[in-house]
């Protein structure tokens, strides 16, 4: 019997049955998958590299941006104590001042005596102007001038005659400015 081959009269050469050839063997394919393998897991660590970067970089920014704002917030907060600052020590000094001129007051209410009615009194920060009725101007000169003169660095008294013999009296009393 003639085999399939010789019928269709190509005859050949060799002993053994032909195999199939592949373009690649067996050992080939494995390290190309291995190759391929590894380039893949490059670029994929390369990938979260760069969303890393990138992530670090946005949050860089946003920091960045937090910083600037929280300055701003820094120098208002710092304007708004200085002038919380600046009221507290204008209201210890108010304060004082309310607590001399009370003080003040106080003892020019006890420096009149009794003798002599007041009818207004004007205290400005260098100056004091006392309108009052005297019975005469030697009880106004010994009980509330001497003491006057002794405060205030230049004291004046303009006397007025009452009908009823007692006189009206205006006194201004200063201080001296000092440079």
């Amino acid at each position: 019997m003639r085999s399939k081959r010789e019928k269709e009269g190509r005859v050949g050469y060799s002993f053994i049955a032909p195999q199939p050839k592949r373009i690649l063997l067996k050992i080939t394919r494995i390290w190309l998958f291995y190759v391929i393998l590894t380039f893949g897991i490059l670029l994929f660590f390369v990938g979260f590299l760069q969303m890393q970067r990138d992530y670090m970089l946005k949050s860089a920014l946003e920091s960045e941006k937090s910083k600037q704002e929280l300055l701003v917030q820094i120098a208002a907060l710092k304007s708004e104590m200085e002038r919380v600052r600046f009221e507290k020590s204008f209201a210890d000094d108010l304060r004082t001042q309310n607590g001399m001129l009370s003080e003040s007051v106080k003892n020019l209410f006890e420096l009149i005596p009794d003798q002599i009615t007041l009818q207004a009194i004007e205290m400005e920060r260098d100056r004091l102007t006392i309108k009052g009725i005297t019975p005469s101007k030697e009880i106004y000169s010994f009980l509330l001038e001497v003491p006057l003169r002794s405060i205030f660095h230049e004291s004046r008294a303009d006397f007025y005659a009452l009908p009823n013999g007692w006189f009206s009296f205006v006194s201004v009393s200063r201080l001296k400015e000092e440079p």
